[in-house]
């Protein structure tokens, strides 16, 4: 295949995301030479309506997943239909939190999704279960209270996150498999418990369970390097055996802090930012929204959020041009922001802009149109056949859904940008 044609396959393929309730965002990982920040393009939930032949086992498979929750998305919009602010039912308010640490990372497969489909309908309500399981005309007061309502709304819209998630990754595990070499959670217990770096240099009378850990962390820290992890292994039990353990730790730790210090660097993609004279304010162009009301609720959203300590950003509507960002929606895709100038922002128009939920991924995918990639990390490991995840920060804005904007993202953008 040649150069042209590559990039055009790579470019109009599926790739992914809210796992679970993991964000329901965002940037996600494709082929490294077209999407160095770690962006993702369109995916899409497949339309298995009428029984396509094409679609993949792992799609059939996980239909009923995918129909349970656009229904069930379906079924809040309506409840949501006459309500107003204060008796909405929201996926997500701002106090909701859902980090995943390096200590508990998730995981994802079909295997996993089908237990999760099972364990979801075996607790949903009864009375809930004509509506979403049988196809009884939906009903705008629900048949519980609302409390139990969108309990169960909630965990059938994580689950059906997942899905589409996983989905659009399947193409790519191969590419997947090769990113478990930025899984950077060596580097991150040894920060965490610094004196487990003093207690490398006495490793031979350490217990036979704390070898066993570190050396795991060690070998981690290895891999970043791109060394495989059975080369890894087999030098780690050379240092141990000369008693170099610890030199080969201060070895590999430069290129594993690098490894970390990565995700939270930010990439110059914009020619359209503006600083103001005194540097405390920072101007985005965006291109106009159709309407009224999504132009307001992307000027509050990123306005309110992208602000701290004196810096505030401000969005500059303009009319349509090939250089600003711009908004736009498609049904069944997990948010998120594409083009060869990330400046394209793709939301699903099923999520009412009223839901925290959607306020707080427009918030996050900002990030990614200013150059920010993500702070989690995602990898398929083969012998589990499972994707693992995990986030880094959880009060980060572009590392967990519900985190904040930190000082660290304003001194980037003036390292970046000034």
């Amino acid at each position: 295949m040649n150069k042209r044609m590559l990039l055009i396959t790579f470019t109009i393929a599926i790739n992914i995301l809210l796992f679970s309730c993991s964000p329901r965002f965002s940037a996600q990982p494709a082929p490294p030479q077209l999407l160095p920040m770690g962006g993702q393009e369109s995916q899409q939930t497949p339309d298995l309506s009428n029984g396509d032949s094409k679609a993949s086992s792992e799609e059939k498979q996980l239909k009923p997943i995918l129909e349970l929750g656009q229904r069930a998305i379906t079924w809040l919009n309506l409840v949501n239909k006459d309500r107003n602010e204060q008796t909405r039912l929201n996926l997500a308010d701002r106090t909701t939190k859902n980090p995943v640490p390096p200590e508990k990372p998730k995981v994802n497969s079909v295997k996993y999704l089908l237990q999760k489909l099972n364990e979801r309908i075996a607790s949903m309500p009864n009375d809930m279960k004509p509506y979403l399981l049988e196809g009884k005309t939906l009903v705008e007061v629900p048949p519980v209270s609302d409390e139990v309502f969108i309990k169960n709304i909630r965990e059938l819209n994580s689950t059906y996150q997942s899905a589409v998630r996983l989905l659009g990754q399947i193409q790519w595990f191969d590419y997947y498999a090769q990113q478990d070499v930025r899984d950077i959670r060596g580097y991150y217990f040894f920060m965490k418990q610094p004196t487990a770096v003093t207690e490398l240099t006495q490793f031979s009378k350490l217990a036979d369970e704390v070898k066993v850990k570190y050396s795991e962390w060690l070998v981690g820290m290895c891999h970043n390097s791109g060394v495989t992890k059975s080369s890894c292994a087999a030098e780690l039990t050379m240092a141990t055996e000369k008693d170099q353990v610890s030199q080969f730790y201060a070895k590999y730790l430069p290129v594993a802090k690098n490894t970390y210090d990565s995700f939270f660097q930010a990439t110059k993609i914009r020619p359209d930012l503006k600083w103001s004279p005194t540097g405390l304010n920072l101007t985005q162009d965006f291109i106009l929204p159709t309407l009224q009301k999504i132009t307001l609720w992307l000027k509050t959203n990123v306005e309110e959020e992208w602000k701290f300590s004196g810096f505030e950003l401000l969005v500059n509507f303009v009319p349509q041009n090939s250089i600003a960002p711009f908004l736009v929606f498609e049904k069944g895709v997990t948010p998120h922001v594409s083009g060869k100038t990330w400046n394209s922002i793709t939301m699903d128009p099923d999520y009412s802009l009223d839901d925290y939920d959607t306020q707080w991924t427009i918030r996050h995918e900002f990030g990614h149109v200013l150059g920010f990639r993500d702070c989690y990390l995602e990898f398929y490991d083969k012998s589990a056949k499972e994707m693992i995840y995990y986030t880094i920060e959880p009060d980060n804005l572009m590392c967990a859904w519900g985190g904040k904007l930190q000082q660290s993202h304003v001194d980037e953008l003036k390292r970046v940008y000034k």
